[in-house]
């Protein structure tokens, strides 16, 4: 049993987007995003993660977590990629686009070149500055990140940018430096408006020039 939620837009423009729920799971909040972004014109699938389960308080999100195996969420986000091609969407049209435990995916689906056209991490705390990992990334990487993230050092995300510029990998990464961690959230006590507003113009930017030009 999975909990995916698929949003088809209004005016589509052929391209797609598999969206990556935070630790909580596929909540209200989540598929609101996934409608926000189908209005944009893309095709959303707000893949499931957790077998149909949505956490209730933050233990027991961490323990839903910890129990994902990288091989059965890689797979399933595969599944959400078939569910958009099954729609007349291409592969090298699709983006994978994740937050928080989802941003760790979205980066994880990169590196393993699952056959996206573009991948978009929003503070995926399982980035890495390592040469032999990021080299395996074959597709343009959108990050954004808070410079107030406990969890995520600044200095990692730079080492991460260096790497990638020095491999010749496209990216960009940003770094809003009054913003927390899951500042994107409006459910959360972090939630940073202004770095929202200009980070979710910045994806959309990245998901046209990556797959409707």
């Amino acid at each position: 049993m999975n909990n995916d939620y698929l949003s088809k837009p209004v005016k589509p423009n052929s391209a797609g987007v598999i969206l990556i729920h935070e630790f909580w799971g596929v909540n209200e909040q989540i598929k609101k995003i996934a409608e926000k972004i189908a209005a944009e014109g893309y095709m959303t699938v707000a893949v499931d993660l957790y077998e149909g389960m949505v956490a209730k308080d933050v233990d027991e999100a961490r323990r839903m977590k910890d129990s994902v195996k990288e091989e059965n969420a890689l797979s399933r986000i595969k599944e959400a990629m078939r569910t958009l091609q099954e729609n007349d969407i291409l592969k090298e049209k699709i983006a994978v686009w994740g937050f928080c435990f989802g941003g760790s995916y979205a980066f994880k689906s990169a590196v393993a070149d699952i056959g996206a056209g573009a991948y978009i991490i929003y503070y995926g705390g399982m980035i890495t500055e390592q040469k032999e990992i990021l080299e395996r990334i074959q597709k343009p990487v959108l990050g954004i990140f808070g410079g107030q993230d406990g969890g995520i050092p600044t200095t990692k995300v730079e080492s991460m940018k260096k790497m990638l510029d020095m491999l010749g990998k496209k990216n960009e990464v940003y770094i809003y430096p009054d913003a927390g961690h899951a500042f994107a959230n409006e459910m959360r006590e972090s939630y940073n408006p202004a770095a929202t507003k200009d980070a979710w113009q910045k994806s959309l930017a990245f998901l046209q020039k990556h797959l409707t030009q």
